[in-house]
């Protein structure tokens, strides 16, 4: 049977932060994840957790077990300490530890609490948003930042999980990874190496180094000298199950300024995204995913972002966001019934998170300081609750 859940999301106030949980509730879930905040929990960066922060995050995770929904922490590798931006990031080596010590810190608050604790690398995407923007040392290329970041997140997820995996061997631990294979951009030869690239330096890197503890091929020649001896068996890491996050197919095409010389896109050339692109590519993820790891149970984020119609007689109705979100969730079950090891199916994130286009399962009503639940919100708990 399907364990239901959902994406808790990282809301703006204890208010918003209640109301997340009690839609969560209302919907149907069983689980609720969450990404732990690094920058609030150690400020510092290392050594001690702050108490102030420590406070919420018990109150979260005792509020979650009260309203009936097992906490799922995600180890998120966004929100870093000041102390450790000002030194670059994770373009730094060093950050990989600090990232393995936070770990064991934060787990042996809430360890005895907690239904299960997924490591999320970020890589590839998080690793492309910070080489272009966020964390790169004055006079670094967008390229050369963006492989360090990428070698550095992977080696923390394994230093991470291994270190975690020897503070207590009751943790059931679980690793985020890639998701579905993007397609080629158009019908060019230089499109098919964009994708042969693309998945060198996403999808097989983090399975390779998770699983084996080695680098595919290409992989190795593109970061060089910044994979040291010994860095390569410390990437392996422990786990008991895996967390596929799915936001849609993307497609590669060749781009010389872009990180690792290619540019993943949205949409292909033409514009146009075929309506059976997205479960396709989150089926062939599943599928992949079960190959590599036959006996792991796997865990679905899925989050489907799109326009939501204007306000009417106090609904909003996203009609778009329910095709997608249907479609997407008949192949995850047309996979489960198929015998593929999916366990879970976390949905949402429950409350707009700000980003464009939004991928909440409600709104926030500013002028009445409550939340405005979308169809989509409605047809999950039905589907949830029959």
């Amino acid at each position: 049977m399907l364990v239901w859940g959902a994406d808790l999301g990282a809301p703006a106030t204890p208010r918003q932060e209640a109301e997340a949980l009690r839609l969560a509730a209302e919907m149907g879930a069983a689980a609720g994840r969450f990404a732990l905040d690094w920058a609030a929990l150690q400020p510092e960066g290392r050594g001690k957790l702050d108490p102030a922060a420590l406070a919420g995050l018990d109150r979260r995770v005792d509020a979650m077990g009260e309203a009936g929904l097992a906490p799922w922490p995600v180890l998120a590798p966004a929100r870093l300490p000041r102390d450790i931006r000002i030194r670059g990031g994770w373009t730094a080596r060093d950050t990989a530890w600090r990232f393995a010590e936070f770990a064991c810190r934060v787990a042996g608050r809430i360890g005895d609490r907690m239904a299960a604790l997924a490591v999320d690398a970020g890589a590839p995407g998080f690793a492309r948003d910070e080489a272009a923007w966020r964390d790169r040392p004055i006079g670094r290329t967008e390229d050369s930042a963006f492989r360090a970041i990428l070698h550095h997140l992977l080696l923390g997820r394994g230093l991470a999980l291994s270190a975690l995996r020897q503070e207590s061997g009751r943790w059931r631990l679980g690793a985020a990874l890639a998701g579905p294979p993007p397609e080629p951009w158009d019908d060019t030869l230089a499109s098919s190496d964009a994708v042969v690239i693309a998945e060198a330096l996403g999808w097989e890197a983090s399975v390779a180094t998770l699983r084996d503890g080695r680098y595919p091929e290409l992989a190795a020649e593109r970061l060089g000298r910044l994979v040291e001896e010994d860095d390569e068996t410390r990437c392996r890491g422990p786990v008991d199950l895996l967390l596929l996050d799915h936001a849609g197919p993307l497609w590669a095409r060749m781009d010389a300024d872009a990180p690792g010389g290619v540019d993943l896109a949205g949409r292909p050339r033409g514009g146009t995204v075929p309506e059976s692109a997205d479960p396709d590519s989150l089926r062939r993820a599943l599928d992949r995913l079960a190959e590599a790891w036959p006996k792991l149970p796997i865990h679905l984020t899925l989050r489907v972002a799109a326009e939501d119609s204007p306000l009417r007689e106090g609904r909003i109705e996203d009609g778009v966001r329910i095709e997608r979100l249907e479609a997407n969730l008949e192949a995850a079950e047309a996979g489960w019934e198929a015998g593929l090891p999916l366990a879970a199916v976390f949905l949402g994130p429950v409350l707009d998170d700000g980003f464009a286009p939004p991928a909440g399962l409600a709104a926030w009503d500013r002028r009445a300081d409550a939340p405005l639940p979308k169809d989509s919100w409605r047809r999950l708990q039905s589907r949830i609750r029959g």
